[in-house]
């Protein structure tokens, strides 16, 4: 079989890997790099409750059944999003800090200092998993303006679930030339063991690890910008010459964590012989009585017809441009001219608005983002009234929406567990017409 998969965030990547796992031909259709590059690069499935008064989720399989009713988990069901999460943990080895056995979310600090549940762990990470009496040293860099180390450290001094003690300090350490304002993404390759100068890599890690073990004290866990190098190995290797325990935390995007996921799932695909076509733009399909036979892509030099045998769709929601809103605030899908159906206002969650016009504008931003295609349990896409719209088309991740995966974080959980329902659905229908 022919399979498409149209977007190449989290969502996409992942099932294009699993439909290869099942024997499929997967070829990739996206307009970019996708979404995964710009997220905190952990696994998150479900960190927050709307409507409770203690809101984090403690065990996130067993607050799936606390969801309303209409949430794309209840659709997905918890097998498959364990089945999902599990797969991307033995995807990316090298990347994950081991299982929790608990099945519970751990807490890292955020890019501004919050308390932020998460499921699975880079193992970059790990070292900084928040617990009470706990005595971090974070740090910021001059040349690196998006980590304000004094403001995380201040924020995690007044978190409310952990007793923690921190304190902030700033280093001077040039990351490329004299520049004074460095990307992470620049720190990153001038401290890859894959650098171009592996001496001068060398180098700059060991300046400054030796900064780091000349400021630190006692019982101090580290807890540094995410900009360690692209590859998870110069982590380790830059974590050996440290002499406390260190973590990153994840910076604002561009997320190096985010990159360094991507990178590995993009070369995975390309192990497996999975087409990745960048540059282009899924415009319109052909079908016929509910079945796709055809999709027209839009690429340099033209527009082709690719004729598939069924499609993955992961082009994402109203942030990506997979969803149109035109001067009558109708809102539709693209590709397929799927119905789209966005919440009514008092479906959106919790708001902590301190004014009512600041509440009723966020809560009409808010509908539209938790804008969304309606699936049944294949992740096929069905109209208002229940009837299934397409028999080879399945729909995944932020397309699917009545969900806040910004609020919840439950991104990486929608992404897998979608896919992999998506997946096994699909081979069950193949299997059946067998």
């Amino acid at each position: 079989m022919k399979i498409a998969v149209i977007g190449a965030g989290l969502a996409g990547l992942s099932a294009a890997l699993m439909a290869h796992e099942k024997g499929y031909q997967v070829t990739v259709y996206t307009k970019g790099l996708g979404g995964l590059v710009l997220s905190a690069g952990t696994g998150d499935l479900l960190g927050y409750l709307p409507d409770r008064p203690d809101p984090v989720a403690g065990d996130p399989y067993q607050a799936v059944d606390d969801l309303p009713d209409n949430h794309p988990y209840r659709l997905i069901g918890t097998e498959h999003l364990r089945a999902g999460m599990e797969w991307y943990r033995h995807a990316l080895p090298d990347f994950w800090a081991p299982a929790n056995a608990t099945n519970t979310n751990t807490f890292l600090a955020s890019a501004l200092g919050s308390v932020r549940p998460t499921y699975l762990v880079p193992q970059t990470c790990a070292a900084g998993a928040l617990h009470d009496q706990m005595k971090l040293l974070v740090v910021g860099l001059k040349q690196f303006k998006d980590f304000p180390a004094t403001l995380i450290a201040d924020n995690l001094n007044r978190a409310e679930r952990f007793s923690l003690s921190a304190r902030a300090v700033t280093l001077d350490l040039s990351g490329r030339g004299n520049e004074a304002d460095v990307t992470a993404t620049d720190y990153a390759r001038n401290f890859d063991v894959a650098d171009l100068d592996p001496q001068r890599a060398a180098k700059l890690r060991q300046q400054f690890a030796t900064l780091l073990n000349d400021t630190m004290q006692s019982g101090e866990t580290v807890l540094i910008p995410a900009l360690l190098g692209l590859s998870p190995q110069t982590f380790r290797e830059f974590q050996a010459l440290v002499h406390a325990p260190v973590a990153e935390v994840p910076t604002v995007p561009p997320s190096i964590l985010g990159r360094r996921a991507y990178d590995i799932l993009v070369n995975s695909c390309r192990e497996a012989r999975v087409d990745i076509h960048t540059n282009c733009a899924v415009l319109s399909a052909a079908s016929l009585d509910g079945t796709v036979s055809a999709l027209r892509v839009a690429r340099a030099g033209g527009v082709d017809e690719v004729k598939v045998d069924a499609v993955l769709d992961a082009a994402g929601g109203m942030t990506s441009g997979n969803f149109e809103r035109d001067s009558h605030l109708n809102i539709q899908e693209k590709v397929f001219n799927l119905t789209v159906f966005t919440p009514a206002p008092d479906a959106t969650g919790y708001l902590n608005s301190i004014h009512q016009i600041d509440r009723e504008n966020r809560q009409e931003l808010e509908r539209v983002l938790m804008s969304g295609v309606a699936v049944d349990t294949t992740m096929r896409p069905v109209d208002a009234s229940g009837r299934r719209l397409y028999d080879n088309v399945y729909c995944l991740g932020e397309m699917l929406g009545a969900c806040a995966p910004w609020r919840e974080l439950s991104g990486e959980g929608l992404a897998l567990g979608s896919a992999w329902a998506a997946v096994q659905s699909l081979a069950s229908l193949e299997r059946s017409r067998s």
